[in-house]
């Protein structure tokens, strides 16, 4: 996947505005009831896939073969599970797609740990 570095950098950037707006709606509002999901689009969303996206920009080997596909997908599957299992958690309480978001993500983790060290000398 060549350009996974702006793949990331750009879901990031939409994450970023989509939080920006949550954020700037909870103040106009003075209602906090949204922040846990407030805070896992900007930190999870924004601040991770950036600083993934960063990752793949600064040791481009990482991008070979099919490894760093699935990576991608892990993360972004993930991210998507943490986003909707947060908007559960605050309707009704329930925290299984939370968690299984999560899990996914950290398999997503793990592999990006993995691609770098074995594959970050540039």
């Amino acid at each position: 996947m060549p350009q996974i570095d702006r793949a990331y950098v750009a879901i990031a950037l939409v994450l970023l505005t989509i939080g920006e707006l949550l954020g700037f709606y909870m103040g106009m509002r003075a209602d906090n009831t949204w922040r846990a999901v407030h805070i896992a689009i900007v930190l999870v969303g924004f601040v991770t896939l950036a600083i993934y996206g960063a990752l793949f920009r600064l040791w481009p080997t990482m991008k070979r073969g099919v490894l760093a596909h699935v990576q991608f997908w892990l993360t972004v599957v993930g991210l998507a599970g943490v986003l909707a299992g947060g908007v559960q958690q605050m309707l009704n309480g329930g925290v299984a797609v939370l968690a299984t978001g999560s899990a996914v993500m950290i398999a997503g983790t793990l592999l990006l740990g993995w691609l770098f060290f074995e594959r970050g000398t540039a």
